[in-house]
């Protein structure tokens, strides 16, 4: 099949060309069913599955008990393709010479090229259905942080944030400057609510330092003991956050980003009701240092 030829020139392997494009033409799939209509083997369809699922070209979810798949949105998940040979790139440390250069350039052409064909496919196919378009599940952190500064850059009104422990993150140390920049340019509302429960005496005037230098770069901030999420709601309209997995409860990689106005405006009212319990930062000091 031509679509899986394409596919393989941008990134995935024969086999998971072949079940990205089965995972297309129906809402959902357990993994038997997938073997019904693909040429891979009981043995092999997890394997795959799962390979796609941390590429970023599908999800993986529990219905009535069975693991069920389903493709992500064609537009992303190319993108997703492109950016993951990339980082095999970088991870190999292969030297970045031209060719390199040209030939990432091509694969991002090739996708943009691509894209078109996938999304006529998946819409011509007899059981194509699209109900949760507006949903992004990433897995990786290279991807979140993209997505968190993707986020930033389209924001053109207002950004509220949920922000929770550990402080040792990018978007934290490393990536102010370009924040920084971000806000320069856009004249946006920015409000940071920060976590601050169960940090040691040192951590916490780590979070009083960095907290002051984001209101320098014009944010709004408050402290609070205690959040139940990560959350970033920009413009009422997207939402990105993640949850504590229910066993370990401790923060879990796996992050979504909804966009959709009503769910914006729904967990604006929840940020909203945290933000009231906040203290600024002038405060937290003085308790700080009683």
């Amino acid at each position: 099949m031509e679509l899986i030829t394409k596919l393989q020139q941008i990134g995935l392997t024969k086999r998971e060309a072949e079940v990205y494009i089965a995972l297309l033409q129906r809402k959902e799939f357990t993994a038997p069913e997938l073997t019904k209509i693909t040429t891979i083997t009981r043995t092999k369809i997890y394997e795959i599955l799962q390979n796609l699922v941390h590429k970023g070209i599908c999800t993986e979810s529990n219905r009535n008990g069975n693991k069920v798949f389903r493709s992500i949105n064609p537009k992303i998940a190319l993108k997703n393709i492109v950016n993951n040979y990339e980082q095999i790139v970088e991870e190999k440390k292969i030297d970045f010479e031209q060719k390199q250069k040209i030939d990432i350039e091509q694969k991002r052409r090739a996708a943009d090229l691509l894209e078109k064909e996938l999304v006529s496919f998946h819409k011509n196919s007899s059981d194509s259905f699209e109900p949760f378009d507006y949903i992004e599940v990433l897995t990786d952190k290279r991807q979140i942080g993209e997505k968190w500064v993707d986020i930033q850059q389209r924001t053109k009104k207002e950004l509220l944030v949920f922000t929770k422990p550990p402080y040792t993150t990018p978007s934290l140390e490393d990536n102010i400057e370009k924040e920084k920049e971000i806000f320069k340019k856009q004249n946006i509302v920015i409000k940071g609510l920060y976590e601050y429960d169960g940090l040691s005496t040192e951590e916490l005037k780590d979070l009083v330092k960095t907290v002051e230098i984001y209101q320098e770069i014009g944010e709004e901030a408050r402290l609070i003991e205690k959040l139940p999420m990560k959350l970033v709601i920009s413009d009422e309209t997207l939402v990105m956050f993640a949850l504590n997995d229910r066993i370990s409860l401790k923060p879990n990689i796996t992050s979504m980003v909804v966009d959709h106005p009503s769910y914006a405006t729904a967990l604006k009212k929840v940020f909203e009701s945290y933000w009231a319990d906040g203290v600024s930062i002038g405060t937290f000091k003085k308790k700080l240092n009683e």
